[in-house]
């Protein structure tokens, strides 16, 4: 990690290690099976998949935070393995981001609880670990300010409102730039300073193993699953024309 900097960690890091261990522990495919275009990823890979690239959406999107505003990806806290998906530090104040993937899913929000598709989450329990050891670092530093979580949600077809969150904010991942940038200010530029360079110290966190090319290994799993996903529904097109050409003959002129 020599040279490296918090900052220089991409948005999933942490997930698209997990993919790309899950993936090369796996069997390859054999070349009938591209040809066919099953799936390049184990079963259990789809849920970390999934997350890294709703991370890595968010993180695109936090890239077009103004300047004096400064986001951390990936961060590991604690002593396993666990990891804060963003870290946001402004003017604004400090914010605790939990990126969640849903693509087409339906969220119902409550004062005290978060269900997805109908399944309760643990998602603001979560949170609240999350700003506690956020909280407890910056205390340590001897810098007190909050810390504020925040749910974004990547690709839900629907989030529904019954109540806001008495401890997090939850928002659609497409407005949490501007939520940020409209909150009020209450760090002045020397905090916001020490807070950013704190975050940015690899010391200040779980120690790992370089990350260099993890998002490159990544991304090459990625152009397999979209590649294969075309083949398959190249598949499903010639399948549908196969049946359209037995089916003419029968049909009335």
């Amino acid at each position: 990690m020599s040279g490296q900097r918090m900052r220089d960690r991409a948005p999933g890091a942490a997930v698209m290690e997990q993919v790309v261990r899950l993936q090369e522990a796996s069997p390859r495919r054999s070349p009938l099976a591209r040809a066919f275009g099953v799936d390049p990823l184990p079963q259990d890979a789809h849920p970390w998949f999934s997350g890294a690239l709703g991370e890595r959406e968010v993180g695109a999107a936090l890239t077009r935070l103004p300047h004096g505003w400064s986001a951390f990806h990936a961060v590991p806290v604690g002593s396993g393995e666990a990891d804060v998906d963003h870290l946001v530090v402004g003017p604004g104040g400090v914010f605790v981001v939990n990126t969640k993937h849903h693509r087409g899913g339906k969220v119902t929000v409550y004062q005290r609880a978060i269900w997805v598709n109908g399944v309760k989450q643990p998602y603001l329990r979560n949170s609240d670990l999350e700003v506690a050891r956020i909280r407890g670092l910056l205390l340590r530093a001897g810098i007190d300010t909050p810390v504020h979580p925040v749910i974004a949600v990547v690709g839900a077809k629907e989030v529904r409102f019954r109540q806001q969150p008495a401890r997090a904010t939850l928002l659609r991942a497409e407005s949490l730039v501007r939520w940020l940038t409209r909150r009020p200010a209450s760090l002045d530029a020397e905090t916001v300073t020490r807070v950013a360079r704190l975050f940015d110290d690899p010391a200040s966190w779980r120690p790992l193993e370089p990350w260099a090319d993890t998002a490159e290994r990544f991304c090459a799993i990625e152009r397999e699953v979209r590649t294969a996903q075309l083949v398959r529904a190249g598949w499903g097109v010639a399948g549908g024309l196969g049946m359209l050409a037995v089916a003419l003959p029968f049909l009335p002129h």
